[in-house]
């Protein structure tokens, strides 16, 4: 990922919503800088709504081989003033979950400053900095999901993830699948999604949320017993991996759902004088727009668990893309998101062409 920059390159910088991106490779700054963006989309979905500002922004610096005498990926400052800076090892072998991480780390510094003061980022728990990087990271790579979960089907349950480890003590630790996991825990066991948000600022407040989590995992009739963390956890794990190993449907239902989840048929009959998905950003504040994206990314929601897996990508990328609809502020990272579903669907149907050419050339008997 990282690229060797010459001694005297010029320096590119680009500006986020709360991230200031410095390096010497052009693509990979701006690459970066749209990644901010979807940090703070991951932040709203699992911590609420999010501050419209920083009194201090987050620099993010993207140090080029041999101009860092650090051996890790990236390394997290703060500075006098609440000030955060990230700095990237930008070399060849940074993985895009450390990219992930990194980004996830820093934000979740500025927010804990911003929330708790200047000591509050020493607090932080791993769980929360681990999940939250792992929903990003699957956001860009979401057939990763299936070949994890294919794995586990196969193997023993992951472990539990630590409630209490803070990110200071585990920066360095290899990351983690099971904080994510436990999201995906809490939201199949019906967790309310305040709830949820809840018990993510506590993880990022510093505060052990055992208690909490134990409390929500009771069964509401009081006759049947008290259930361990333990027991429910395996219970949870058993329902995501047969829920992953459920059939797909067909290639040709999945692009058939994709496109009719990007038909434009719905605005136009309101009176919406759109001719395409780029014309829909100017008519995002509009309430029956939002009623209709609102419904859009329900429905792709639900559909995750069905959609054929040469199709994830597209319909994750399309679900970005009703985000920025949604909650996002500028156009060119709606411009973004809309070239990436783009680029997914039309890589997804090439897919498609090649599967189906394959099979026509075996027989039948």
């Amino acid at each position: 990922m990282g690229l060797v920059a010459p001694v005297f390159a010029r320096v590119e910088t680009a500006e986020g919503k709360h991230f200031d991106i410095v390096g010497l490779d052009r693509p990979s700054v701006y690459f970066v800088e749209e990644l901010s963006e979807r940090v703070l989309i991951e932040a709203e979905r699992y911590l609420g709504e999010q501050p419209a500002f920083f009194p201090q922004r987050i620099l993010v610096t993207l140090r080029p081989e041999g101009a860092s005498a650090e051996a890790k990926n990236y390394r997290i400052l703060i500075e006098p003033g609440g000030f955060v800076r990230l700095d990237f090892n930008w070399r060849k072998d940074l993985t895009y979950i450390d990219l992930c991480r990194g980004m996830v780390d820093a934000y979740l510094a500025r927010y804990a400053i911003f929330h708790h003061g200047y000591e509050a980022p020493e607090k932080i728990k791993a769980w929360v900095v681990s999940a939250l990087s792992h929903q990003m990271y699957l956001s860009l790579r979401p057939s990763v999901y299936l070949k994890w979960m294919e794995f586990l089907q196969d193997g023993e349950h992951p472990f539990f993830p630590s409630l209490t480890k803070t990110i200071k003590d585990a920066r360095f630790d290899e990351s983690s699948f099971s904080p994510y996991l436990l999201i995906l825990a809490m939201r199949n066991a019906g967790f309310l999604r305040e709830t949820v948000h809840r018990l993510c600022r506590s993880g990022v407040a510093g505060i052990d949320v055992l208690n909490h989590l134990t409390s929500q995992i009771q069964p509401s009739n009081p006759n049947l017993g008290p259930v361990t963390l333990n027991d429910w956890w395996e219970d949870q794990m058993a329902q995501l991996i047969a829920k992953s190993a459920i059939r797909f449907d067909s290639l040709k239902a999945s692009n058939e759902r994709i496109k009719s989840l990007s038909k434009l048929d719905e605005f136009i009959e309101l009176g919406i004088k759109v001719k395409n998905l780029r014309g829909l950003w100017q008519f995002r504040s509009e309430e029956n727009v939002r009623e209709i994206i609102v419904m859009r990314l329900g429905q792709i929601m639900a559909y995750f668990g069905r959609v054929n897996p040469a199709y994830l990508n597209s319909a994750q990328s399309l679900g970005r893309l009703y985000e920025q609809l949604l909650i996002g502020n500028e156009e060119h990272a709606y411009v973004f998101d809309l070239a990436s579903f783009l680029g997914d669907f039309s890589d997804a149907q090439q897919l498609h062409e090649d599967i189906d050419a394959a099979l026509s050339e075996v027989p039948i008997n």
